[in-house]
């Protein structure tokens, strides 16, 4: 009689809340998904009530979560958190056998990881300071898509736009999307507005009662967001994960930041004309956005472009290939 055969175990640090937002979660979840009949998966998240919102969606997809002052031990650790230094990670490369980082900052003077990840475009041109035996996984070669959107067909551009997208990712703290509808409403599209399970009562509230009071506004909660994007013109997001699968579908963006560490690949990515760059969310200046849709609006050659070079850019299959890196790392 053979015995069972025992998975490696893969731990994930990683951290949502409604300030912080989903992106940490829903990026490390891609991998996850991937990886799950392969490795035995847990996550870890920071101390702290305010986190419980990343602990809830990880729940309700059947993944166990432990505080970060539990002790907990696996096989690898993938690290998703802004939280990090150099001590960090030597702390953590001696707990953990082996040691996987997905950064966005670029910001510390030596990378002490087996593998390191950088989704952003432009990352691909960052050199980081690593022991010899790491790897970099830099750039949209490397995006980490959920399985719909690697399913979905691309966008169809038409000459006659009619429906416009509105999301700003897992949470919406600043309320930019109220911002954004006050500023465009009274255009004659449909603009249909992604809501997630990680807004706050009080941005649902207001966004209800937009879509009250203008029958061209149309929440949608929590969408198959592939879908739901494929069927629009033009989206006008926040900087973040999202964008890479509003890319991935070809759809014309306008993009506005959140944060300070989304300015750099979203200027990256208007300088080589994939998006539009609409300014920061506490800058938003009404005429100027408005006349900088209204321009994409009536441009169907720019938006045509700015479609191509979307879908030339971004890998639909990133997350295979950093799982398969993984997968190898940790069977070694």
């Amino acid at each position: 009689m053979s015995g069972s055969i025992i998975k490696k175990t893969m731990a994930i640090f990683s951290s949502g809340s409604l300030s912080l937002g989903m992106g940490h979660i829903m990026r490390t979840l891609v991998i996850a998904e991937k990886l799950k009949n392969t490795l035995s998966i847990y996550y870890i998240r920071e101390n702290g009530d305010e986190y419980k919102t990343g602990e809830d969606e990880l729940n309700k997809r059947g993944y166990k979560v432990y505080t970060e002052n539990e002790d907990t031990s696996a096989d690898l650790l993938l690290l998703d958190s802004y939280n990090v230094t150099e001590n960090t990670l030597q702390r953590l490369r001696e707990k953990y056998k082996k040691l996987v980082y997905i950064d966005d900052l670029h910001k510390l003077s030596f990378y002490n990881c087996d593998i390191i990840i950088n989704k952003n475009l432009g990352a691909e041109n960052l050199t980081y300071n690593t022991p010899d035996n790491c790897e970099t996984l830099l750039g949209p070669l490397y995006a980490l898509l959920r399985d719909e959107f690697q399913k979905t067909a691309p966008a169809q551009i038409s000459e006659n736009i009619k429906n416009i997208l509105i999301t700003m990712g897992g949470t919406d703290p600043k309320n930019t999307s109220v911002k954004v509808l006050n500023i465009v409403k009274n255009t004659p599209f449909n603009f249909n507005v992604a809501l997630s399970p990680g807004f706050s009562d009080k941005t649902k509230y207001a966004l209800k009662k937009l879509s009250e009071e203008n029958k061209n506004i149309i929440l949608f909660d929590n969408p198959k967001m592939a879908e739901l994007i494929s069927k629009c013109d033009i989206a006008i997001t926040a900087g973040g994960g999202t964008t890479h699968e509003i890319a991935s579908l070809g759809v014309p963006q306008i993009m506005i930041t959140v944060a300070e560490n989304q300015f750099s690949p979203l200027s990256f990515g208007e300088d080589n004309g994939l998006y539009i760059y609409g300014g920061k969310e506490n800058e938003l200046n009404p005429n100027k956005f408005l006349s900088l849709f209204n321009s994409l609006a009536e441009d169907f050659n720019r938006r045509k472009k700015l479609s191509e070079s979307q879908k030339n850019t971004i890998n639909k299959n990133g997350v295979d290939l950093v799982a398969e890196k993984i997968k190898r790392l940790i069977l070694l």
